[in-house]
């Protein structure tokens, strides 16, 4: 049977920004890179601003935004991913 290491990330140590730590695969003082996906809250306020009268394709502006989608943190040298920043 194989060892196999998982790393354990801690909860609220990820941002939108980019933060500088250890990658546990790779061992080195990284700075992460930032992915932003569309997630939880950037479907809310596409639903939100379709109800309210935006049909003509201005409910996708939370699409454009990063402030309203999910962060994923990885290293910049092994691609590994170190966290999520999830807004909802």
């Amino acid at each position: 049977m194989a060892n196999v290491q998982v790393p354990v990330v801690a909860i609220g140590a990820f941002g939108d920004s980019p933060v500088q730590m250890t990658c546990p695969t790779c061992h080195q003082t990284v700075v992460t890179k930032v992915d932003f996906s569309s997630g939880v809250l950037t479907y809310l306020f596409c639903g939100g601003l379709f109800f309210c009268g935006f049909v003509l394709g201005c409910c996708l502006i939370p699409f454009c935004f990063d402030r309203l989608k999910d962060a994923k943190h990885m290293c910049p040298s092994c691609k590994t991913i170190l966290g999520v920043y999830k807004r909802l």
